[in-house]
């Protein structure tokens, strides 16, 4: 009887169908479960520093799948605050922190800034508080200072970018920035690296 070879042959069909159907996130959930699936931009919450006023800037068209939202802040001793959420449209492998530090580095050297020193700090958000990266550095006309996390899990990330003159920073408004930053809806490596 050739009853047990079939029956192998529609279980191993059976499995790759119900492969198939686990594959499909959409299967047997309605469009409003997998819409809060779906990665989003982070949600952010900061007190911009005194004396700085948002500039309205053209709506960001995306770039290379990449999507973003910009807010550009401008202070009359010409230091400027630009706050980036973005989404990636995928991910290179490399570990959150890795990633993180990327970007901050490039940010700096795209002021001209080859050295600079990175500290590591928790923004308050949910699920949890997000490991965040903290660089800072000098050029000979400016000062400047940037925090983030980009992820390469969730494709998600944020910039918080902060330059004056040389000499018109003032630590106590970066400082207090960074302490007023909250972060919701993050959805990649809550871990701290050490």
């Amino acid at each position: 009887m050739n009853l047990p070879a079939r029956r192998g042959r529609r279980t191993a069909a059976a499995a790759f169908a119900v492969l198939v159907l686990a594959s499909l996130p959409a299967c047997g959930k309605d469009e409003e479960e997998v819409e809060a699936m779906k990665p989003r931009q982070v949600e952010l919450e900061y007190t911009v520093p005194s004396g700085m006023k948002e500039v309205d800037l053209p709506s960001a068209t995306p770039t290379a799948g990449m999507s973003y939202d910009i807010k550009l802040f401008q202070a009359e001793d010409g230091c400027e605050l630009r706050v980036v959420r973005l989404m990636l449209p995928k991910g290179d492998g490399t570990e959150d922190q890795d990633a993180t530090y990327n970007m901050l580095g490039a940010i700096m050297q795209s002021y001209g800034i080859e050295k600079f020193t990175t500290n590591g700090l928790m923004v308050p958000g949910q699920p949890g508080p997000v490991p965040s990266l903290m660089v800072s550095g000098d050029s000979k006309e400016l000062s400047m200072r940037a925090m983030g996390r980009l992820s390469n899990d969730s494709l998600q990330g944020y910039q918080f970018v902060y330059g004056c003159k040389k000499g018109k920073l003032d630590e106590k408004k970066w400082t207090a920035l960074t302490e007023s930053v909250k972060a919701t809806g993050f959805k990649g490596s809550l871990k701290m690296h050490g």
